[in-house]
């Protein structure tokens, strides 16, 4: 079994119950969502500090958003739960996570005129899909960096990611 490099319980920090956790997942949207409705002005420039364009932040958001919505689907479902590669994330050399290839942006990112649709289509996906969330021991999918999640888990995760992805815009907003 593979080891994670990172400690899961600092996802409790998004949520100590599941209404709990959808509510700071809805916040988090609601923030990121208000914040990026601001930066059409250098939505394709390269952020001070960061190594993508606010277009590219959004695409990689809606991409982690889409596949998460799918394994939360599942863990909350009667389906079978097939174990899965359990590959580690990579970090760069000053410790920072790098994106799995199939969650990286494209060169251009997502297009300003674009991205409030598929901004509301994914985050209607993680609503419909958290209606009835819950812990699901026992039923857990492999993450890059915190390891096993379970259902709950995997929403706590995705809320930190809003959260982590919007105050680096911010702070590069400011810079």
């Amino acid at each position: 079994m593979s080891t994670s490099p990172f400690d899961r319980a600092v996802l409790a920090a998004f949520g100590d119950t599941p209404e709990a956790t959808r509510e700071r997942l809805n916040r988090e949207f609601d923030r990121l969502e208000a914040h990026l409705q601001g930066r059409q002005a250098d939505w394709t420039q390269v952020q001070p500090g960061r190594d993508w364009t606010p277009a590219q932040e959004t695409e990689h958001v809606l991409l982690i958003n889409s596949g998460i919505a799918r394994g939360i689907g599942l863990l909350l479902s009667d389906r079978e739960v097939r174990p899965g590669p359990q590959t580690p994330g990579e970090l760069t050399p000053d410790g920072r996570r790098v994106a799995p290839p199939h969650t990286r942006p494209s060169e251009a990112g997502v297009a300003w005129a674009e991205w409030p649709d598929r901004w509301a289509q994914g985050r209607a996906a993680l609503d419909t899909v958290t209606a009835d969330l819950r812990a699901t021991p026992g039923r857990t999918l492999w993450h890059p960096f915190f390891g096993e999640l379970d259902a709950l888990d995997w929403v706590r995760m995705v809320t930190a990611h809003l959260y982590q992805h919007r105050r680096a815009l911010e702070r590069s907003a400011s810079a």
